[in-house]
């Protein structure tokens, strides 16, 4: 009897009927195999091969061992398996050099705990040795974030200019953000930095008396831009960023000691209080601009400064002491102002002329030292 073979389907339980068939391959008669459960007929359109005429194609192996190298997820087995290997060699590399670094750095740190003697110094020589290496690498971290807070160099400034170049009697430290230009945010543009008004021309008044200086605690990459930007006439000699502030207590703070000038003829100008509360009475706080258009702040600000310059006052820490005490005090300074020249019509209307020279003096330190 012969034997047969169907490719791609197992057979169900079937009955060998009377009626035969003829193969198509070999064209022996064969019998038909159909249901158990009639009335439905299987295979009667499908194929079948008898064992003499069994055969395997070559195309058929091929078939075969593509399918085999295929995973289930549809993908080639040998890729995949070359993709495993290269990403096993990349993590072994990547841990030799990790393991590499800590090594570095754990026998640096031994080599600062054990031989540096600046970390030996405040040391108690009666405390056993763990106690003294854990004290010693408890300075050298505090020694870390105490560099990384400091500014990136002792003199800001560099040495005023010697003759015949001409050094301003004063110099000007100003916050650029919020005083200067205000950033703004939008989904359409982005950050966009608005001129504030009249920044032009105060750049212009001031620069004739005074040495600009530009002290913020942005970063520099954002900084230089916008200055470049700002200042198309070049009347700010210097710019300061974020790394020559000192950080204290969670703020960025400007210690004009390391400024390399007379602190006697240094004004600060500044909208926050943290930002200069290491000299106080040097900074002259101003409320900060919020974009508004219209302001007139700038104005009246180069008008104090060049009262300062043109009155020639020997410490501004004087004036600067006085007007700190007020939360606005270029009103305050303008209120003043007003009143000096209502007394100077009245000194005319009384004497016909103003002795200005023996009079200035007590003025000035009336309504602008505010005694």
């Amino acid at each position: 009897m012969a034997q047969f073979l169907f490719r791609g389907l197992r057979l169900p339980n079937t009955t060998i009927l009377s009626k035969t068939t003829t193969c198509c391959k070999c064209d022996k008669n064969i019998f038909k195999l159909v249901s158990n459960n009639p009335p439905f007929v299987l295979f009667l359109n499908k194929k079948f091969y008898s064992s003499q005429s069994e055969k395997i194609p070559a195309e058929t192996l091929e078939t075969k061992h593509a399918l085999d190298s295929v995973d289930i997820f549809g993908e080639n087995k040998d890729e995949r398996r070359k993709e495993k290997e290269k990403a096993i060699k990349n993590l072994k590399i990547g841990f030799f050099f990790i393991g590499a670094s800590l090594m570095m750095v754990l026998g640096t740190g031994l080599y600062v705990l054990m031989d540096d003697n600046y970390y030996k110094r405040d040391e108690d020589e009666k405390d056993i040795y763990p106690v003294r290496l854990f004290n010693r690498g408890r300075l050298a971290v505090g020694k870390f974030f105490e560099s990384m807070r400091a500014p990136s160099y002792e003199k800001l400034l560099p040495d005023p200019l010697p003759y015949p170049y001409i050094q301003p009697p004063y110099t000007l430290i100003i916050e650029m953000t919020d005083l200067l230009v205000h950033p703004e945010w939008t989904y359409a543009t982005g950050w966009r930095f608005k001129k504030r008004p009249n920044v032009d021309r105060f750049l212009e008044q001031v620069s004739q008396n005074y040495e600009i200086v530009v002290f913020t605690a942005s970063n520099g990459f954002n900084v230089y831009p916008i200055l470049d930007s700002l200042d198309k006439n070049n009347v700010i000699m210097y710019r300061l960023v974020k790394n020559a502030t000192d950080y204290i207590d969670g703020h960025h703070v400007k210690n004009i000691d390391r400024i390399n000038r007379d602190l006697s003829k240094v004004i600060m100008i500044d909208w926050d209080v943290n930002s200069v509360k290491l000299q106080r009475d040097n900074a002259l706080v101003i409320p900060k601009w919020n974009g508004e258009d219209g302001d007139q702040q700038l104005i009246q600000l180069a008008e104090f400064l060049n009262v300062i310059s043109a009155s020639e006052v020997n410490d501004v820490r004087e004036v600067l002491s006085y007007y700190k005490q007020f939360d606005h005090p270029l009103e305050v300074f303008k209120e003043n102002q007003r009143k000096l020249l209502e007394m100077q019509e009245e000194q005319k209307q009384i004497l016909g002329t103003l002795p200005i020279n023996k009079a200035r003096g007590s003025w000035k330190d009336k309504y602008l030292y505010g005694k």
